[in-house]
């Protein structure tokens, strides 16, 4: 039986809240550092489940780490020098995976690649494809297009690669990133409209703040620079922030979060005009963003969220309990996520008393929710982090709600559930 939690509702928020290290930057960090001879120092890195499961695939690749005052101290390099198959189980983790058969494409050794029975329904067959007219010696034990891989290291070499990104952009990021270990690099060409752009960027960030060579355009150009980085410290979280200042609207009151850059490049920065054309004031202060709103004042709002699909569920949430229909589109990459998000979103919405349309590539969602009094109404999560936090925001303005799963939140911000009840006022 799966966990409950209830989160009663506040009559408002107020508080501070430092938001957890970027998973996204944490995650290119780890594979970059592992890939240096030298030891890089990775600082205040995020700690997660996912970041976990990158971890003990590195470790059996051969990255070494050893936990500093500051962070992580990681090194390599990258490679099993034996005939036996190292498998690298990559959890629930989409990005771990994508990163790990470009990577071990490039490395010597012999590695099967593989996940949870969820990450073994995400696709990996544009990705496969690439490195494969690039020379990786790449098959599948399974089912064509999907975990798990059977991986032949070493075999990637340089040139020009083009990849179908119309499902992902890490793809694309995941040969980027293998650039830096095939000689000479690797010249990237995405085909198709490439969603999540955004984070393409945030790899060849990461890439340069390594002191690798990288290059914008339409074809993009990533191979290995002449001088490590010694240090780098990954920025705060803004899939994660997103929900924190959503609660602002969603209760009323304020929500200050510490560690988001501004401006920034991230993806889900994208987010933050949507969040003040539903009704929040938001405002940069010292060393991250605030966010303030009038409780039962949001509105309704369209947009389309294919750059920033990480936010979707607390802009969902916030649509919920807004007076109006509201339509969240180019998100059929959605369906593809931890769990079908635009089915998941629905179905949670719908519970909470809001009425929810899930469209191929949409979602429709008219509030305000409206619960009656009477037994508590259960709110599934699909074992999606997202979800959890999306449930976590209804939860604040809506009576009888039961989160399920709430232990889910740990794939990528373990204290999503007390931080939120930090900043929360009752009577």
């Amino acid at each position: 039986m799966s966990a409950l939690l209830a989160v009663p509702p506040a009559s408002s928020v107020g508080g501070i809240v430092r938001v957890p290290a970027s998973k996204s930057a944490t995650n290119r960090a780890l594979v970059l550092a592992a890939m240096e001879e030298r030891e890089v120092e990775i600082v205040r890195p995020l700690e997660s489940d996912d970041i976990r499961s990158l971890r003990r695939c590195l470790g059996a690749m051969g990255a070494v780490f050893r936990d500093t005052s500051d962070g992580l101290a990681v090194r390599g390099p990258l490679g099993s020098r034996g005939d036996d198959e190292v498998v690298l189980d990559a959890g629930d983790s989409g990005t771990a995976a994508r990163f790990l058969a470009a990577v071990a494409s490039a490395v010597p050794g012999r590695y099967l690649l593989t996940g949870s029975s969820r990450l073994q329904e995400r696709p990996m067959g544009e990705l496969v494809a690439a490195l494969s007219s690039a020379g990786a010696a790449i098959s599948y034990r399974g089912r064509e297009g999907f975990l798990p891989l059977e991986i032949r290291g070493g075999a990637l070499r340089s040139g020009r690669v083009a990849v179908d990104a119309a499902r992902s952009s890490q793809f694309v990021s995941a040969l980027l990133i293998a650039g830096v270990a095939v000689e000479g690099g690797l010249e990237v060409e995405p085909r198709g409209p490439v969603v999540s752009a955004p984070y393409i960027r945030t790899t060849l960030e990461t890439l340069a703040a390594f002191g690798h060579r990288v290059s914008p355009g339409a074809v993009l150009r990533s191979s290995r620079g002449a001088t490590p980085v010694e240090r780098y410290a990954p920025p705060g979280d803004y899939s994660s922030g997103v929900p924190l200042l959503a609660a602002a609207g969603a209760a009323g009151g304020f929500v200050t979060v510490v560690g988001l850059p501004w401006p920034s490049h991230d993806a889900d920065a994208l987010a933050l005009p949507v969040l003040e054309g539903a009704g929040l004031l938001l405002r940069r202060v010292s060393g991250g963003l605030a966010a303030a709103a009038e409780r039962g004042k949001l509105a309704a709002f369209t947009v389309s969220a294919t750059a920033f699909p990480d936010a979707v569920p607390a802009l969902a949430a916030l649509a919920a309990l807004a007076p109006g229909e509201s339509v969240i589109g180019g998100i059929g990459h959605l369906r593809l996520k931890e769990s079908d998000r635009i089915e998941a979103l629905a179905t949670v919405l719908e519970r909470a008393g809001a009425r929810a349309v899930a469209g191929e590539d949409h979602l429709v969602v008219v509030g305000p929710a409206q619960r009656d009094p009477g037994p508590p109404v259960r709110l599934p999560t699909f074992g999606d982090h997202r979800i959890a936090m999306a449930a976590g925001l209804l939860s604040l303005a809506l009576p009888g709600l039961l989160i399920e799963s709430p232990e889910c939140v740990s794939k990528s911000y373990p204290g999503f559930f007390r931080d939120l009840e930090s900043v929360c006022r009752r009577p």
